[in-house]
């Protein structure tokens, strides 16, 4: 009989040896994974080609494919490298990249996305779980929640946004199910609040939330986020807005996605409630009650609509039904007070990554996982 044991990962490297000399040879080697001084070997025409850094060099992302070998032990980490690898790849790659040069961002975040593919993937194919399994993809999901908002300009040859919601969706599904394991799981509370988040109304989570055990139930993350869900359901927009100034910046990331759309619901909500042609509601207000960082934000989602905005000492804004526009949601943008301003001095691998100490403490004693 075939032993269905599933293999154990003896890597100690973040890339296994095999593949970082393939890939060299190749010359498939990512600028960030070649020596500093940019040494060069001679490659079978003669010509001079980059050497990889062994310390900088990170497993790749393979396709599964017929004949091809996933579960050979010397190209598996085990989850104290795997940890590390997703530490590196938050707290050294990203922390140096300019998020104003998209074209270094776009560099960035594929590097980054398909490596920590391959991370996820060593761990399915080990069949890891538990503690150890966790915080790898915890860490993971920090990137991933966060990347949406930082890539939101790059076009869409550079960011394919159906397979990171995907990746996403994955993540999130193997990490719930660590959690239904048992055993002691620092961050559960907050990740299952992100969960809740970004999957925003989705019915199946909401009720899965309310079966937590109770001390996960009952904490500020989880209740915050169940009344978010709850105000959404109830088209509560005002509520829904007051609660959401009440996020972290990592659960402003997990919110991100729904935020033009909930937007232009309270927007129309808001019309249909106050439509008159005596009345007049303060600009000043309306930018307040759905969150945005300016009156002039405010001006053009109502102009956009058909809605006329007085100027003035105290401008104001004439709801008229009869005058509203069929309109897509906006593209959503930088957000000052629901995003940026929660990260305060901290650096983005910082919100990634979140509670750092603890993967360190496991990058450090493999053995223990």
């Amino acid at each position: 009989m075939m032993d269905s044991s599933p293999p154990v990962g003896v890597c100690l490297d973040m890339c296994p040896r095999r593949e970082r000399q393939d890939r060299e040879r190749q010359g498939r080697l990512h600028q960030y994974e070649l020596q500093k001084d940019q040494r060069t070997c001679k490659g079978p025409r003669g010509r001079g080609r980059p050497i990889a850094d062994p310390k900088k060099t990170v497993k790749e992302y393979s396709r599964p494919a017929a004949g091809k070998e996933l579960s050979c032990p010397m190209d598996l980490r085990p989850p104290g490298i795997l940890a590390k690898t997703v530490q590196y790849l938050l707290m050294d790659v990203c922390s140096r990249v300019n998020f104003r040069d998209l074209l270094s961002l776009a560099k960035t975040y594929s590097f980054v996305f398909d490596r920590l593919r391959a991370v996820r993937q060593d761990l399915i194919v080990q069949r890891i779980r538990g503690h150890g399994a966790a915080l790898v993809l915890e860490g993971s999901l920090g990137f991933l929640l966060c990347a949406p908002y930082l890539v939101r300009d790059l076009p869409l040859a550079d960011y394919d946004e159906v397979l990171h919601s995907a990746q996403v969706r994955e993540s999130f599904a193997e990490l719930i199910e660590y959690y239904k394991d048992g055993g002691e799981f620092p961050r559960q509370a907050e990740f299952q609040a992100l969960l809740l988040l970004y999957n925003l109304g989705n019915m199946d989570t909401i009720h899965r939330a309310l079966q937590l055990p109770w001390e996960v139930r009952q904490s500020p993350h989880v209740r915050l986020a169940i009344d978010i869900n709850k105000a959404h359901l109830e088209n509560n927009w005002v509520r829904l807005f007051r609660l959401v100034s009440r996020l972290n910046c990592l659960q402003a990331c997990a919110f991100y996605r729904h935020l033009s759309n909930s937007r232009h619901k309270a927007l129309c909500t808001l019309i249909h409630g106050y439509s008159s042609r005596n009345g007049r509601f303060p600009l000043d207000l309306l930018t307040r009650l759905i969150a945005l960082d300016n009156s002039s934000l405010a001006t053009e989602m109502c102009n956009k609509r058909g809605q006329a905005v007085t100027a003035g000492e105290q401008p104001s804004v004439l709801f008229l039904k009869a005058a509203l526009k069929d309109v897509k949601p906006e593209s959503p943008g930088k957000e000052i007070n629901l995003v940026e301003q929660k990260k305060g001095k901290a650096s983005w691998a910082e919100v990634m990554i979140g509670e750092d100490q603890v993967i360190k403490d496991v990058a450090r004693s493999d053995q223990r996982l």
